[in-house]
């Protein structure tokens, strides 16, 4: 602390101790992740190279933790102990403004996280695992933890302290600004808070992506794609390059951080004009519906009906004394119907007396088609229009009483 400490105010007091926090927790925190580095993976890497725990790397157990070391040993060069120099050097309090450039540059200081967030899960869970069915890992383990160095760290406390510590910077910097009188610096604080919560925030958005995309690669491997009949096997060839689509490529018209997400999984009934059934698992996406069908071995589902655009379907109430029935059906470019189902009669709550209805509503058709004894009608291309039907509607100079289904950021 400063020469002056004591000559001060409190709430001067009260500041100086919150930077004395921020600097004495942040000397802590590096010398803790040497001694990961310096005990656990190097006692690690030594019996790899004597044939030992070949199956246990440091990636495993600690991700990209040499990366954080790096970056923080860096902050400290770079911003903290300049800071602290002066102090020693002049007996001057701290200056929090000389915390500005480090805190306003986290993005770039300390990208390393998004990746061991990411890790961290499954990181608990391997160590968790090889505890239980690995006698020599638990040996070193036992080891590692009652070693003088490791500071009774337990190995979940090792591989938890870079969360804990990267979501503490607000609250440290809190502290100093509440203890801050001065306008200016007040200011300058709250935008240094402002930088290090929106770091943060984009390292949620981060973990929340690679979720999504995790979900949405375990949803696609479940299903096998549509196959178009061609007139030979020669041209069956050059259809199936145009005829490919892939659940987890980008949702045509949004930006790569919206990702295809499974809504609903449902099973339904199609019904053809002869009477014949055909139970499909419909699977809504956020911008296609599938009609899949399980395989006779396993778990696998094959796509049977064309995939059908959401930004292309129509959803109408039906007329001529039909208005507890809806009608779904897949419109081309030019606007003509390709496909068309019908929903069996549904409680009145679900009914819109104007065509069209939201989109949670389409989910909770699909969700009471599957409890209700009626089945889903597959009305076919080549099915009579009329009355209430769209494409006869189109033919008269009307435009479908409709609604497209909104999906989250392809309206």
């Amino acid at each position: 602390l400063p020469d002056c400490f004591q000559t001060m105010s409190k709430t001067q007091r009260h500041q100086q101790e919150a930077l004395w926090e921020f600097v004495h927790t942040e000397l802590a925190y590096i010398n803790k992740l040497i001694v990961i580095r310096d005990l656990v993976i190097a006692a690690l890497s030594n019996l790899h190279r004597n044939g030992f725990l070949l199956e246990v790397t440091p990636e495993l157990l600690f991700s990209n933790l040499p990366s954080i070391i790096a970056a923080h040993q860096l902050f400290w060069q770079e911003v903290i102990y300049p800071m602290l120099q002066e102090v020693r050097r002049t007996g001057m309090p701290f200056d929090p403004q000389r915390l500005r450039s480090g805190c306003m540059q986290f993005p770039q200081r300390f990208s390393c996280y998004q990746h061991y967030c990411w890790e961290e899960e499954n990181s608990l869970e391997f160590a968790r695992r090889q505890m239980e069915s690995n006698p020599h890992f638990l040996i070193f383990i036992q080891w590692v933890e009652t070693h003088p160095q490791s500071q009774r760290m337990r190995l979940g406390d090792m591989q938890a302290k870079p969360h804990q510590r990267i979501t503490k910077y607000p609250l440290l910097l809190k502290s100093v600004l509440q203890s801050t009188q001065d306008s200016q610096v007040q200011q300058t604080l709250r935008a240094m808070l402002s930088s290090v919560n929106s770091f943060l925030e984009s390292i949620n958005d981060y973990l929340k992506l690679k979720d999504e995309e995790l979900a949405l690669s375990i949803s696609a491997q479940r299903v096998d794609g549509y196959e178009v009949e061609g007139i030979n096997e020669e041209i069956d060839k050059f259809v199936r390059e145009f005829c490919q689509f892939d659940l987890t490529s980008p949702i045509r018209g949004v930006g790569p951080g919206v990702v295809r997400k499974l809504l609903l999984e449902e099973s339904l009934k199609i019904r053809g004009r002869k009477d014949s059934k055909l139970e499909v698992v419909a699977l809504l996406f956020s911008d296609v519906l599938l009609m899949t069908k399980f395989q006779k071995k396993g778990e696998r589902l094959k796509v049977v009906r064309p995939p059908l655009a959401l930004d292309r379907t129509f959803c109408l109430a039906l007329r001529d004394g039909c208005e507890s029935r809806c009608c779904v059906g897949l419109l081309s470019v030019f606007r003509k119907r390709l496909e068309c189902f019908l929903l069996p009669p549904l409680p009145p709550r679900f009914v819109c007396p104007g065509g069209g209805g939201g989109a949670s509503e389409r989910h909770e058709r699909l969700r009471f088609c599957s409890q209700h004894p009626g089945e889903l009608f597959h009305l076919g291309l080549n099915h009579p229009a009329s009355k209430g039907n769209p494409e006869q509607m189109e033919r008269d100079g009307e435009h479908p009483d409709t609604e497209r289904l909104q999906t989250p950021g392809n309206g």
